[in-house]
């Protein structure tokens, strides 16, 4: 843990933890290190401390979307236009309907436009209409040679727009909605933003930091506050604007699906485990099986020889909401698992100085989760082997040795 704290290839991490598990659900490594901090100093971090998971909020959101999905009839390759209060066309190509398939696979055409996200007070309508107050010139879209549906460019934006849908169909504010539905079945005390999170846990957040030529300075949750506030962007009109009164299926980006869960390691390596078990936990079935089996099958891969998507960052294969890693070797590859990579599903995460990863093994039922903090935008300690920085590589290779 030493080495994953102080890599020899870059700056130092501010804490690092990890957590494996044999197939059989039996525990083969957990471990912490390093200090968490808040806006009351710092304190050892450990796996119970809840931190913002970043993009793994994407693949636990497509779980309770592709439920509600497989239960109301829903198509995945439906015009998302009918399931929204707006038309949803990339200018480009306004004859090619954009389908909830294509947005959780990141195929749909969109970006995180100039002025991302849309914040409390404006609805997501806003930045993928024109004339919209946030349309940003089209920004919200890819390149014009990229047809929606045939090009992987991962953005934010699609997993706002799935959460919309969600909350259209239900009637139901999205964090509301992924308590019952998903947290509290599972005995969770986690939530979107801090939705549902108890003060207990609020008061153990440990805040997303990186260092400035300095210091580690906050980036997010430096000052986690009671239940019921929330950790919400507002627009510069609606400072004072009653979150109570925000209608459900207005603007998906208000509880940030695409990445503002929090939750601990420890809440992860649950999360992992259930779907190791094919949704099941404690003799119940919390996610339908047909779910996990939409997500973990591989929609797209990258084809460098007729590309077909951005080559850069780890995604190399992706399911619906879930990567599933090709197994492509050198240290732009996604063989993060060594030689069995290809039997690995889950999600990475990477913001606010967090790196993490939840993953599971679809062949044998392994699951390993971790967390760095202290990342820096640029300048990263570089990998061996794969894609990932040296931390994140550092403590996979500990918990392989150890499963």
């Amino acid at each position: 843990m030493a080495a994953v704290l102080q890599p020899a290839s870059g700056p130092p991490m501010a804490s690092a933890g990890v957590i494996a598990r044999h197939g059989g659900g039996q525990l083969a490594l957990r471990l912490a290190a390093g200090r968490a901090y808040s806006a009351a100093g710092s304190r050892p971090f450990d796996v119970n401390q809840p931190f913002r998971v970043a993009s793994v909020s994407k693949m636990i959101a497509t779980t309770v979307f592709l439920d509600q999905a497989l239960k109301t009839g829903l198509d995945l390759d439906t015009d998302a236009s009918a399931l929204l209060e707006f038309r949803l066309r990339h200018p480009n190509w306004p004859d090619v309907a954009i389908t909830p398939r294509m947005l959780l696979g990141h195929t749909s055409g969109l970006r995180n436009g100039p002025s991302y996200p849309v914040p409390f007070g404006r609805p997501l309508a806003e930045a993928l209409t024109p004339g919209g107050r946030q349309y940003d010139a089209g920004g919200w879209f890819g390149a014009s040679a990229h047809r929606p549906g045939a090009w992987f460019a991962y953005a934010d934006v699609n997993f706002a727009v799935l959460a919309q849908i969600l909350e259209r169909r239900t009637g139901e504010r999205f964090d509301r909605r992924m308590q019952h539905v998903l947290f509290q079945p599972l005995g969770l005390d986690i939530g979107y933003n801090w939705s549902g999170v108890s003060d207990t846990r609020r008061a153990r957040a440990a805040a997303g930091v990186r260092r400035f030529d300095g210091p580690w300075t906050v980036q997010v949750d430096g000052d986690v506050r009671p239940s019921p506030w929330l950790s919400v962007a507002r627009a510069s009109d609606a400072a004072e604007l009653d979150l109570d009164t925000y209608v459900p299926g207005q603007n998906g980006f208000l509880f940030s699906p695409q990445g503002g869960l929090r939750l601990s390691l420890a809440d992860m390596d649950r999360l992992a485990r259930v779907m190791a078990a094919r949704g099941r936990w404690r003799g119940r079935q919390v996610i339908p099986g047909a779910v996990l089996d939409l997500m973990q099958t591989r929609a797209w891969t990258l084809d460098r020889s007729r590309p077909n998507g951005e080559p850069e960052g780890v995604f190399k294969s992706y399911g619906l909401g879930c990567e599933t890693p090709a197994g492509l070797s050198g240290p732009d590859g996604d063989a993060f698992f060594g030689a069995g990579s290809p039997d690995w599903r889950g999600h990475s995460g990477d913001a606010y100085g967090w790196m993490t990863g939840l993953y599971w093994n679809i062949r044998d039922g392994r699951t390993l989760v971790w967390a760095v903090n202290g990342m820096p935008e640029t300048g990263r300690p570089t990998a061996r082997r794969s894609c990932l920085t040296a931390p994140e590589e550092a403590l996979v290779d500990m918990a392989m040795a150890a499963i």
